[in-house]
C-alpha cells in the first residue's frame, strides 16, 4: 500500500501469492476498463514462460466465470498444452469498487484448497493497491502523451515564430535592420576580442556593460557577481545621463536578496513593470526603487555554475524583449562566462606564483621583491623599516621523532600565526625550510620587538599533535638603526636570530648597534668574528649533529 509504482505492486502481489501457496508460476493480467482488454501483464516464478503462453490465450478470449471468487482454467479449451506440474491453473479475479481490476493466474499451486487460497488472498487489499498502481501508470502514460503533444506544439510554435520573424523582416525597413544588425555584430565582435585579448576582467566588464547598454538603448545595464564568499557582491553599472545610478542599492539587504535570487536561475527571464506584475517572485519594493518599467536578466553560466547575471533595465517604457535580443545577449553572456573563468584561473595562478603552498604566506621570491621595494620607499621618505626573522626550534628532532607530517604541521602553524598577526601593510613570508620573515614598514625597533615577542608567545602556546608545544627563535633588526642597505639589514636580523638560538631558543633578540670594525654601509665585518671555540657545541653545531639539544621537546 506504500507504493504507487505498478511494477513494484505487481512484484509484491506475486511474492505474497508465492508465500501463500508456493505455485510454479504466477501471471497477473491488468484489466483496462476503457479499452475492455487486458493491458499490463506480469509473470513470476520458475516456470513463468510456460504460463505466459496460457496468459496470452486467456487474454484473447471472453473469459467466463469472472463472477466467481476463484475457478480453474481449462488449458485444453484455450488450445494450450501445459505440463502436468502446472496443473491446476487457478484464476483469481481481483475487483475494486465492484469493478474488475485484474486476473491472477496461479499455476501448479501446492495442495492447498482453492477456498483456503481465496481466504488467505482476501486478507490483502490487492484491489486497492493494483488499482492505484494502474491509475498512476495511466497518468504517467497520459503525461508522456501530453508531453509529446506539447513538444509538437512547441515545434510548430517555433516554426510559426520563425515564419513571423521572416514576415516582420520583409515588412520592416531593410536599412534600419541592417544598421541594427551591424551594431550588434560589432558588439559581439568587440566583446569576443576583449575576452580573448585581456585577463583584466575588471576593465572588460566595465566596458561590456557600457557597450551593451548603448547598443540596445536601455536605461541601465548592470552586471552582478558574487565572488569569493557568498556575502561579497561586485556590481558593474552603466546608465544613461538622464537616469539615476542604482549601484549602491544592490549593497543593501534588499539588493543582496535580489541578487541571490537572480543567481539561482540558469535561464534568461524578463521582468514586467512592478506596479502591474502580480506573478514576480522578486521583491517588488526593491524593483520600485529601481524605477524600472521592464527588465531582462541573463545568467552567466559556466559548467552549470552561475558566475553572475546581466541585468538590463528600461525605465522609460515597457519593452518586449525579442528572441533576437535574448539570443544575442545569451551569446555575450557565454563569452563573458569564459572571460570570468579565465580571469579567475589567471588570478589563482598569480596567487600561487607568489604564495608558499604549505603555509599560505608569501614565498621567498615574492618577499625579496617586496623587501627591495619597501626598503627603497623607506630610504626615499626617511621612514623606518623593521625586519623580524623567525626560525622554528628543533625541526629536525620533531621530524626524526614524530615524522615529517608533524614538522609540516608546526611550519603551517607558524604561517597561520603570521597571517593572523600581520597588518595589511606587512609582508609575512616563508623564506626557506623552517625559516620565516616578517617585514614591518614604518615600524620602530621597540614596536617591532614587542610584535616579535607577542608572536613568540602565540607560537609557544599552540599545541601540535605529537611534539605538543613548540617554540621559535626570533631576531629583529631595523633600518636605519642597524643597517644602511637591505643586504645589511637582512644580515643583522639573521645575526640576532643566531644570537637567540645561541641564547637558549624560544626568545627574541634585537640586533645590536654595529660594533667597531663593522662596516654598516656594506654589511660586513672588517675584523674577524669571535673564535668558534666560544660557541657551545651542544647548540645547533653542524660539526656535532649527534649531540642532544639542551631544550627537550615535550
Amino acid at each position: 500500500m506504500s507504493s504507487i509504482d505498478l511494477d513494484e505492486v505487481l512484484a509484491t502481489v506475486a511474492e505474497i501469492i508465492a508465500e501463500i501457496c508456493s505455485p510454479q508460476a504466477v501471471a497477473i493480467l491488468m484489466w483496462d476498463t476503457d479499452l475492455e482488454t487486458y493491458g499490463d501483464r506480469f509473470l513470476f516464478g520458475p516456470r513463468k514462460k510456460e504460463l505466459g503462453k496460457l496468459a496470452e490465450a486467456f487474454a484473447d478470449i471472453e473469459t467466463e466465470g469472472l463472477d466467481r471468487r476463484i475457478f480453474e482454467v481449462d488449458a485444453d479449451e484455450l488450445g494450450v498444452s501445459m505440463h502436468k506440474d502446472l496443473d491446476p491453473v487457478l484464476c483469481f479475479p481481483v475487483t475494486y469498487d465492484s469493478r474488475l481490476c485484474a486476473c491472477i493466474l496461479i499455476a501448479g499451486a501446492d495442495e492447498t484448497e482453492p477456498d483456503e487460497i481465496v481466504e488467505d488472498l482476501d486478507n490483502y487489499p490487492f484491489g486497492v493497491a493494483l488499482n492505484h498502481g494502474w491509475e498512476f501508470k495511466e497518468l504517467q502514460r497520459e503525461n508522456v502523451r501530453l508531453r509529446g503533444q506539447y513538444e509538437e506544439m512547441e515545434s510548430r510554435t517555433r516554426m510559426l515564430e520563425s515564419q513571423t520573424m521572416e514576415l516582420i523582416h520583409d515588412m520592416t525597413s531593410r536599412d534600419t535592420l541592417r544598421t541594427r544588425q551591424v551594431d550588434r555584430e560589432r558588439l559581439v565582435y568587440w566583446i569576443s576580442n576583449a575576452v580573448r585579448s585581456s585577463v583584466h576582467i575588471q576593465e572588460v566588464l566595465d566596458l561590456t556593460v557600457e557597450k551593451i547598454g548603448t547598443t540596445l538603448g536601455v536605461s541601465r545595464c548592470l552586471l552582478l557577481r558574487a565572488v569569493d564568499t557568498p556575502d561579497r557582491l561586485v556590481v558593474f553599472e552603466w546608465h544613461q545621463q538622464n537616469t539615476e545610478p542604482v549601484k549602491n542599492l544592490f549593497y543593501s539587504d534588499e539588493g543582496f536578496e535580489f541578487t541571490q535570487a537572480a543567481l539561482e536561475k540558469q535561464s534568461p527571464h524578463d521582468l514586467d513593470d512592478p506596479a502591474l506584475d502580480t506573478h514576480s517572485k522578486y521583491n517588488k519594493t526593491f524593483l520600485r526603487k529601481l524605477g524600472i518599467r521592464s527588465g531582462l536578466i541573463v545568467p552567466l553560466v559556466m559548467r552549470n555554475r552561475v558566475l553572475g547575471v546581466l541585468f538590463l533595465q528600461d525605465c522609460v517604457q515597457p519593452r518586449d524583449w525579442s528572441i533576437d535580443d535574448v539570443s544575442m545577449i545569451g551569446s555575450l553572456a557565454d563569452n563573458l562566462s569564459v572571460a570570468i573563468e579565465n580571469a579567475e584561473l589567471h588570478q589563482e595562478r598569480e596567487r600561487q606564483a607568489v604564495t608558499d603552498g604549505l603555509t599560505g604566506v608569501a614565498n621567498r621570491r615574492s618577499f625579496n621583491e617586496n623587501f627591495t621595494r619597501e626598503f627603497e620607499r623607506a630610504r626615499r621618505y626617511g621612514e623606518t623599516l623593521s625586519l623580524v626573522m623567525i626560525d622554528l626550534d628543533f625541526l629536525k628532532k620533531i621530524n626524526d621523532t614524530y615524522g615529517h607530517q608533524a614538522g609540516d604541521e608546526a611550519i603551517k602553524m607558524i604561517g597561520k600565526m603570521l597571517r593572523q598577526s600581520s597588518r595589511s601593510i606587512d609582508t609575512a613570508a616563508r623564506y626557506g625550510g623552517e625559516e620565516f620573515c616578517l617585514l614591518l614598514p614604518n615600524t620602530e625597533i621597540d614596536m617591532a620587538e614587542q610584535l616579535a615577542d607577542r608572536l613568540r608567545r602565540l607560537i609557544n602556546e599552540e599545541q601540535i599533535e605529537g611534539p605538543g608545544r613548540i617554540s621559535a627563535s626570533l631576531g629583529v633588526a631595523s633600518y636605519p638603526l642597524h643597517a644602511d642597505n637591505e643586504e645589511a639589514l637582512f644580515q643583522r636580523a639573521d645575526e640576532a636570530l643566531y644570537a637567540a638560538k645561541q641564547g637558549g631558543r624560544n626568545q627574541v633578540k634585537v640586533a645590536t648597534a654595529a660594533a667597531e670594525g663593522f662596516d654598516i654601509k656594506n654589511g660586513r665585518a672588517i675584523q674577524p668574528p669571535p673564535p668558534a671555540a666560544s660557541v657551545d657545541p651542544s647548540i645547533d653545531n653542524p660539526q656535532n649533529p649527534n649531540k642532544e639539544s639542551m631544550l627537550d621537546i615535550k
